[in-house]
């Protein structure tokens, strides 16, 4: 499998993954509002417990995008490091794909 269908599936799989995160949210937090009246120990404990789980949740939510944004600033910043000691290497490679793609465009118009 190729990098751009690679990273087009990795994209889709962390727009499921959100949307799920999202939806079990929100499905918990309509859960705490509809077992408001409700009185009890146990349902309070089970409020309290669940509020709680929810709060973790959402801190662990932050916690991975900011794993996920630190590891792509490296990765931006490793990028940027080998373009720069390796210019003409880059040069060199750009302008040959570049020749590449000119020839292949060329031989196709004719």
């Amino acid at each position: 499998m190729n990098r751009k269908n690679q990273r087009a599936e990795m994209a889709l799989h962390r727009d499921r993954v959100s949307d799920s995160f999202q939806e079990l949210l929100a499905g918990t937090e309509d859960l705490l509002r509809s077992t408001a009246s409700y009185t009890g120990s146990e349902i309070e404990a089970a409020r309290s417990r669940l509020k709680r789980q929810l709060a973790e949740a959402r801190d662990s939510a932050g916690d991975w995008e900011d794993q996920a944004l630190d590891r792509a600033r490296r990765a931006k910043a490793y990028a940027d490091e080998y373009v720069h000691e390796n210019a003409w290497k880059s040069v060199g490679v750009a302008t040959l794909v570049g020749v590449l793609l000119g020839c292949c465009l060329l031989a196709n118009r004719r």
